[in-house]
């Protein structure tokens, strides 16, 4: 019998499960009738309460709903996964760490950003994200999709029950005039703009201080109403969601510390505000 599936991996199995029987338009209790299962044990399954799910069930379970082809492949990837983290285990393409990303960011009630260089993507703007996929050297030809993509993404704010939003944003990449000073400018008054939304907070952390642990790069916390939490780290070409319980804890430590180096929401606003005169003057 497989290990059972607790981690990060079992987790995105549930929601897979569960996203391909909505795709199929079938109800727990049609798909437990067919399988001779009770539905709260498919319910189980899908909410990856359920450690004993076995690929052997799995594979049942896709056969009822009919996937084939590469989700299948995929998904039964991911079923067997044991000791390996999760892109170990489904030899995941970036398309489908981005799915299993946002998978978890729907379903989240808390998402905590770090970002020291970057203007996070749920509060870029076009131009801004237009800018940096130039900048980062993505295809001419993959720009359009990916922005469409990610500017998408940016529904979760005005879902009408969002998750509560925490940005941490470094004083520098709120001054780099990407693409320009002007529209760098509206970049950061659209970011000051967002604050409005009463499950959006943003700190800004000043150039003032030099050591923070988001020197070691950007990187994401997600808090759950009944499952830990869950720590993601984006590189260049790939991502990673820690699996060990003290590495994510030790995340959750830093997202604490920097917090409490970043300026407070109000005095955050404040220097937004002034960041941006000062780009509009500088153009």
């Amino acid at each position: 019998m497989a290990k059972p599936q607790n981690g990060v991996a079992g987790r995105w199995l549930g929601m897979e499960l569960r996203r391909f029987r909505e795709a199929a338009g079938l109800s727990l209790d049609t798909v437990a009738a067919v399988l001779d299962w009770s539905s709260s044990t498919l319910s189980r399954m899908e909410r990856s309460g359920r450690a004993e799910t076995t690929p052997e069930e799995v594979s049942a379970l896709l056969a009822c709903m009919q996937v084939t082809g590469e989700n299948r492949a995929r998904t039964m990837r991911l079923a067997r996964a044991q000791d390996q983290g999760l892109w170990e285990a489904v030899n995941a393409s970036p398309g489908d760490q981005a799915r299993a990303y946002e998978a978890f960011e729907s379903v989240a009630v808390r998402i905590i950003d770090i970002e020291p260089l970057l203007v996070p993507g749920l509060l870029q703007t076009s131009d801004y994200c237009r800018g940096l996929f130039h900048g980062l050297g993505v295809d001419e030809t993959l720009i359009f999709d990916r922005m469409a993509h990610r500017l998408g993404r940016q529904k979760l704010l005005s879902r009408i029950e969002p998750p509560d939003l925490v940005f941490v944003i470094g004083e520098a990449a709120l001054r780099r005039p990407l693409p320009t000073h002007l529209l760098m400018a509206r970049q950061v008054r659209h970011i000051a703009e967002q604050t409005d939304r009463p499950n959006v907070a943003v700190h800004v952390l000043p150039e003032s201080v030099v050591a923070h642990p988001g020197l070691r790069g950007s990187f994401v916390v997600l808090e759950f109403k009944d499952a830990a939490p869950i720590a993601f780290v984006e590189g260049n070409m790939s991502a990673m969601f820690p699996e060990n319980p003290a590495e994510i804890e030790a995340y959750r430590l830093d997202v604490e510390r920097m917090v409490d180096l970043a300026l407070g929401e109000r005095e955050s606003v404040e220097l937004l505000h002034a960041i941006a005169e000062d780009l509009e003057g500088s153009r």
